[in-house]
């Protein structure tokens, strides 16, 4: 980390506590090492007599990272901020004995510290990322709850809402309870098995696990794709009279005392996301029946979610196994 003094420092001048930025080398980097070319073969001020020399060279090899390596990333945006840090003190940065002229500074500052707020941010998070990074995808792997505290500094600013998680939350879904015991509950969609960063990843959307304490609310997100409805699901209840197809199931869960991201400018709990919802937070599922249209429903009762429970009923995830099921129902009684 950098030294507290630093990051003090730094965090005051640039207002980073106001700043968003991505785990990956941002537009304006390469924007400034575009103008920094372009100004070189220009009579515009001298970029090495303001002292940026030792930035551009950074900023240069920062455009150059391609992809979500948070390792490099953290590294060479630590040099990259130490290195405005001494300019922004009236340093020369590529010869630290060198005071920079007035005339420097006020040519420059707006836009270094414009820079050094986004560098800032781009280091800070990408060493959460990179620090975080395998403990999260080992609790995947594991099917271990995930906590926000992993990425305390990102979920902790401005733009999100961490608040202690309601007493009874609900969540739809199209993945039978069976599918989701074997998956160990709900945990984060992974475009790359080997990168796992709640925000930043491909697929962003998919990171975190949404739910809701509004019952109406949910059953709209027990839905499948129309394509697939209502064929997707079926449940075998003992006779060929009471089977139905099912278009989507409804999980209670509860993670009391845990933390929560809630969305803003909605009502307190009726969005709330978490990282990790494994399965030993869930309590209950019902069945969301198709009955003609998506807006034409039943609901079945509540059942408990547990392995005893999973078993005793039979849903199957296509047709053709659904009805050999019915046949041999059928033909053994």
């Amino acid at each position: 980390m950098l030294p507290a003094n630093i990051d003090t420092y730094i965090r005051n001048i640039a207002q980073t506590d106001q700043l968003q930025t991505r785990c990956q080398p941002s537009q304006l980097f390469r924007e400034y090492a575009t103008d920094f070319q372009r100004n070189s073969q220009s009579g515009w001020h001298s970029r090495s007599g303001d002292g940026l020399d030792r930035i551009d060279d950074i900023v240069r090899s920062a455009a150059q990272i391609q992809t979500l390596d948070y390792v490099r990333i953290a590294y060479v945006s630590r040099l990259l901020v130490m290195a405005l840090y001494q300019w922004l003190i009236g340093n020369n940065s590529s010869n630290p004995n060198q005071r920079l002229s007035v005339k420097s500074i006020n040519r420059r500052r707006d836009a270094i510290i414009a820079l050094t707020g986004g560098a800032y941010c781009w280091y800070r998070q990408s060493y959460e990322a990179a620090s975080s990074e395998q403990i999260g995808l080992n609790n995947i792997q594991t099917q271990t709850d995930i906590s926000f505290n992993l990425y305390r500094y990102r979920f902790s600013r401005p733009g999100y809402n961490l608040h202690m998680s309601p007493g009874r939350l609900y969540r739809g879904d199209t993945r039978s309870p069976a599918v989701l015991w074997r998956s160990g509950g709900f945990f984060p969609k992974m475009a790359n098995p080997i990168c796992y960063d709640p925000h930043f990843n491909d697929g962003a959307s998919q990171q975190v696990i949404s739910s809701t304490d509004d019952l109406n609310l949910v059953t709209r997100f027990a839905w499948h794709n129309p394509a697939y409805c209502p064929r997707r699901f079926y449940c075998l209840h003992g006779t060929s009279n009471a089977d139905k197809p099912i278009a989507g199931f409804i999980y209670e869960f509860d993670k009391s005392g845990h933390e929560c991201l809630e969305v803003a400018n909605v009502p307190a709990g009726r969005e709330a996301a978490y990282l990790a919802i494994p399965n030993q937070f869930i309590r209950r599922f019902r069945m969301r029946y198709y009955a003609g249209s998506q807006n034409n429903i039943v609901l079945s009762d509540w059942m408990y979610y547990n392995d005893r429970s999973i078993q005793n009923i039979r849903i199957f995830a296509d047709r053709q196994t659904w009805q050999q099921a019915q046949r041999h129902w059928h033909a053994t009684h």
